[in-house]
């Protein structure tokens, strides 16, 4: 259960028109963020804004150990994240011995205008490949995404109008299935600002923005 839910963290009242994209566009900024379970901090994520030639933006940071880099457009109607699988999700499979893995996904496709009611599709991948020629799969897979509204939102980096958006992950392993539901709260121009996922009981996985470091100009 451990593992998996470790997996799953790898991978988002009133009108919200976003006038800026749902992701951080300045070259060079950090976005510092705190990571706890049960109000213990678990880890420290320093996400580096970067700028590609083509326009990609990618939010880079270390997590676990393990590099992460989170790749995003910008388009008139929408903010665009590519899912991709992490390292781990690939490692276990090895270590079940399948091969010839193939990667089927779906991408987090956050609309310029979300209002309160609104829903979209639902994002994830999954991982397919073969052992002792039957086919297994790992998947992470979110349903449909549902606005809830815009709420004033205070966190260590300061108070944000952020849009309040909530979706369901399945986690798929072989035949065991783990179902979060998870909330998010997204502000323009900066993107995630909080994040929670109940984990067992009153026990809740919260992700929160504590600071923004801006490079000098």
């Amino acid at each position: 259960m451990k593992n998996v839910f470790s997996v799953f963290l790898l991978l988002y009242a009133g009108t919200s028109a976003a006038s800026e994209p749902w992701v951080c566009t300045s070259a060079g900024a950090h976005l510092l963020y705190e990571e706890s379970i049960g109000g213990q901090r678990t880890a420290m994520l320093d996400k580096l804004v970067s700028v590609e030639s083509d326009g990609e933006i990618r939010l880079t940071y270390t997590r676990q150990g393990q590099s992460v880099v989170e790749r995003w457009r910008v388009y008139a109607d929408s903010t665009v994240l590519y899912i991709e699988a992490p390292e781990q999700m690939y490692e276990l499979l090895r270590t079940m011995q399948v091969e010839d893995v193939e990667i089927t996904s779906r991408n987090q496709s956050l609309p310029t205008e979300m209002n309160p009611g609104d829903e979209f599709p639902g994002f994830g991948f999954t991982l397919s490949g073969r052992k002792e020629g039957e086919r297994t799969t790992v998947s992470v897979l979110s349903d449909r995404v549902r606005v809830v509204g815009r709420e004033r939102i205070k966190t260590p980096a300061g108070r944000f109008e952020a849009t309040r958006i909530e979706f369901r992950t399945r986690t798929k392993t072989g035949d065991t299935e783990v179902e979060l539901p998870m909330t998010q709260w997204l502000a323009p121009g900066i993107g995630l600002i909080r994040q929670e996922i109940p984990v067992m009981g009153d026990v809740v996985s919260v992700i929160e923005l504590q600071k923004i470091i801006q490079q000098p100009r």
